[in-house]
């Protein structure tokens, strides 16, 4: 109760000073519950708003965020700190980005994904790019990216802000995020602080998973404006947690990321040259995995592997315009350095040794020609120069330094006509081998993955009606596959003890999918959506299925709200998956076997109490489905004392969560 306690006073705190407030100021408007995500209302890209609610449970970090994106799978391996998959691809292969800077995680086993440094409130905007279809958001694009975005503050109005949330759930899941900002002509400051922590959940047998997680971060975020047309801001982030684990025999006792940027920009130069901005930036993960601190001590005795990772990222870009053309230019900067050092619980005591590190400078130049009112073409180009190090390897081992020249490059078109938009891009993307499968494949030389995809869709807006179609077609060359073989050792006809060992290769590929939006405002302040996703991958080498590609998905909302009150029900149903390639998939798990099909309810509604609080509430998995999804790394720790495991990771059980939001 004191957590509880904690968490409600602050906030309950400046609730009572709004209600004192003048009745005649306006405040921004709260969003209702959000359970389908977001509408596609541009070619290839997604964007909405990090602090809407969500269902399921109200995200806590950028993976649980990201499950609300059709399309968008994510492979669960504890209460946090899950890893997104996008039309089947993850890992470097979708680019996280932000604040303009890239994020990498450190574990050689992806404990500590990108997601899982994100703390979404302190965003303004995602942004997700559906395949190779920009060449501004950095180098790789094989799957597409994500861009968490945080926006210029504006004090027009007033000259502060405030925001806050506090969300309460079952399995102990206690939540809270505050925002608050100051500003005027000459600059502005803002701050956020946030919470995160929960119990193990169960799932729907009533079986504990190994789970619980806390984590906690602050971001200050300071911004000088000398002119209308300058701004020149600084940021610093900082975020701790811990995280327990169910897919494997270790747990995330130290999630530790600190990170800071500057940016400048000055605007409107020429009636051509619109801006110019320039970024800097740096970011350090220190990461601790270990045997002991989250679970009891087991076979294995005490034992803790610290990576730690810094990456330097810069860069810098110039918009141009010409009467119907726009074009951004640049250059961008990384600078990577992984160590590592491994030990007991006196791990601390033992220096770092450096394991690998990656340089990369790249130039791109992305235009768009408005050729009339209704048709427009969209073209980008970049070149990068990657080079990856082993730094445990003698400078006369050929394997030691690697270079990598990639090219990437898009052109698409885009019609529009009456109420429909129609669009097609051909796009092709090269990514090097990242740290984790290089770490696979420390004596075999990687190569370069080169993704050639078609995008095609159209979107089409009517009254009461939405209708979006996105579709894809790629062929990839040598797609970097991870699979696992079983080593043996000693014994007779082929028995005897044996470990497993992960190993990485090249192959060539084939995908097709897409998804397919559909709302309806079939009655004033009542809507029904729906969404399906599908993707199909086939190992062309090996003449399997692409592993680690999830079944089909359809998702589908009711929804009421009249501007006070809400209410809405989601009903997820996923389609059984029969292709797989046991021992195959990525640097995030392979396949298992074959997975159920299943369905899930879930429900929520809302109050606004007044005109600066909503109160919403909801249950998840309302029938208390026991379910795990296809995608997963390995089975799940039901009792890590006793070993006890199921196949995959379940899904939590039933839900309930309260959330509390206030905005001024």
């Amino acid at each position: 109760m004191k957590t509880t306690r904690f968490l409600l006073l602050p906030l309950a705190a400046a609730l009572s000073q709004a209600w004192a407030a003048p009745a005649a100021e306006e405040t921004a408007e709260l969003s209702p519950v959000t359970v389908t995500g977001t509408q596609q209302q541009k070619a290839n890209t997604v964007k909405f708003n990090p602090k809407a609610t969500l269902q399921p449970l109200p995200a806590g970090d950028g993976a649980d965020l990201l499950q609300s994106v059709p399309n968008m799978s994510i492979i669960r391996k504890g209460g946090s700190s899950g890893d997104p998959l996008f039309r089947g691809l993850g890992g470097s292969r979708l680019a996280i980005n932000a604040d303009d800077q890239f994020v990498y995680g450190g574990c050689s086993n992806r404990m500590d994904p990108p997601t899982s440094y994100i703390h979404p409130s302190t965003f303004d905007e995602v942004v997700v790019t559906k395949g190779p279809q920009t060449v501004t958001q950095g180098m790789g694009l094989i799957s597409g990216s994500v861009h968490f975005v945080r926006k210029d503050p504006t004090f027009h109005e007033q000259p502060y802000s405030f925001n806050g949330s506090t969300t309460l759930g079952s399995s102990g899941r206690r939540d809270a995020s505050f925002e608050a900002g100051a500003g005027g002509k000459y600059g502005y400051a803002r701050l956020n602080v946030s919470h995160n922590e929960s119990d193990d959940y169960k799932d729907g047998a009533g079986n504990r998973v190994h789970s619980n997680f806390k984590r906690d971060s602050q971001m200050v975020q300071l911004g000088v404006t000398p002119t209308e047309n300058t701004t020149i801001a600084g940021t610093y982030e900082r975020s701790r947690g811990k995280a327990a684990y169910a897919d494997r025999g270790m747990d995330g006792s130290k999630f530790d990321r600190d990170a800071w940027n500057v940016r400048i920009s000055q605007r409107n130069i020429t009636p051509w040259l619109s801006e110019i901005e320039a970024r800097y930036g740096s970011s350090e993960i220190d990461h601790v995995m270990d045997t002991y601190s989250l679970r009891p001590v087991g076979m294995m005795g005490k034992a803790a592997i610290n990576p730690k990772r810094r990456t330097d990222t810069g860069n810098l870009k110039a918009t141009f315009d010409w009467d119907n053309v726009n074009l951004q230019t640049g250059i961008d900067y990384m600078r990577d350095r992984h160590t590592e050092r491994k030990g007991d619980e006196n791990y601390a005591s033992i220096p770092f040794k450096p394991t690998q590190s990656f340089d990369q400078l790249g130039g791109f130049a992305e235009a768009a020609w408005q050729r009339t009112d209704k048709q427009k073409l969209i073209a980008g180009l970049r070149h990068d120069q990657v080079t990856g190090t082993y730094e445990t390897k003698a400078d006369s081992d050929p394997l030691k330094k690697t270079k990598y020249p990639l090219t990437s490059g898009f052109f698409r078109f885009e019609q529009t006509t009456g109420n429909t938009k129609y669009y097609a891009g051909l796009g092709i993307a090269q990514r090097a081998p990242d740290y984790w499968e290089r770490k696979k494949s420390e004596n075999l030389r990687l190569r370069k993955k080169t993704n050639r995809q078609l995008d095609a869709g159209l979107i089409w807006n009517s009254g009461n009606w939405h209708v979006s179609a996105s579709v894809f077609a790629g062929k990839i060359r040598d797609y970097i596959l991870i699979e696992q073989h079983m080593m043996h050792h000693g014994g007779h006809g082929g028995h005897g003890h044996g470990h497993v060992m992960t190993m990485a290769r090249n192959i060539n590929a084939t995908r097709f999918g897409g998804e397919l939006e559909v709302k309806w405002q079939f009655a004033p302040n009542w809507s029904i959506a729906s969404n399906l996703a599908y993707t199909y991958g086939k190992n062309r080498t090996d003449s399997k299925p692409l592993a680690q590609t999830p079944p089909l998905e359809w998702n589908n909302t009711l929804a009421f709200d009249n501007g006070k009150f809400s209410a809405g029900a989601l009903w997820k149903l996923v389609a059984k998956q029969n292709r797989y390639a046991k021992g195959q998939g990525n640097i995030i798990g392979q396949d298992i076997g074959a997975s159920a099909g299943f369905g899930v309810l879930s429900v929520n509604a809302g109050w606004k109490f007044n005109k600066y609080a909503t109160l919403q509430a909801g249950v998840d998995n309302v029938f208390n489905k026991t379910y795990a999804e296809f995608v997963s790394r390995s089975g799940g720790f039901v009792d890590p004392a006793a070993g006890i495991k199921t196949t995959r990771v379940n899904e939590p059980g039933r839900t309930a969560w309260l959330r509390l939001q206030a905005k001024f």
